[in-house]
């Protein structure tokens, strides 16, 4: 069989592995700017605690995504560095819409409710994050396999 075609039927097995696992790592980094946020939420304001959580949850899951779901692919630098300035500056404006739009329909909502609200703007981000790091930040190295293991 054809080294180009062996090589694009592996990717294709492969790719379900790396959602799983960038999902997972998603799953997690959610949580995590979850419970920090209600943790800053008890002495800062919401767009305060908002922007902490989501510097510290960014941080955590770049490198998590990083050595976890892309470990058989160079890492670009700049491209990691500009990916993880996108994903933080989209994640504070989709969740500083979230908690306004939350204020729209609840006057007064709870810390736990907001912490909702960004958790949920924060799924739509997970899906195009994917995207970009497959795609743009992590190259595939020529002859590397992926072991999800």
């Amino acid at each position: 069989m054809d080294t180009t075609a062996v090589r694009a039927q592996r990717r294709q097995r492969r790719l379900p592995a790396r959602a799983v696992l960038f999902t997972a790592v998603g799953v997690g980094a959610t949580l995590f700017n979850a419970v920090c946020y209600l943790l800053l939420r008890i002495a800062l304001s919401a767009g305060a605690a908002n922007v902490l959580a989501l510097l510290l949850s960014t941080a955590a899951s770049s490198a998590a995504q990083r050595f976890l779901v892309f470990p058989d692919r160079r890492t670009r630098t700049l491209r990691m560095h500009l990916q993880t300035a996108g994903v933080f500056a989209y994640y504070c404006a989709s969740n500083s819409l979230a908690l306004w739009a939350l204020g729209v329909f609840v006057p007064r909502p709870s810390s736990a409710a907001e912490a909702v609200a960004v958790s949920v703007a924060s799924v739509f981000g997970g899906i195009s994050r994917f995207a970009v790091l497959s795609t743009w930040v992590f190259r595939r190295e020529p002859g590397s396999s992926f072991d999800p293991a």
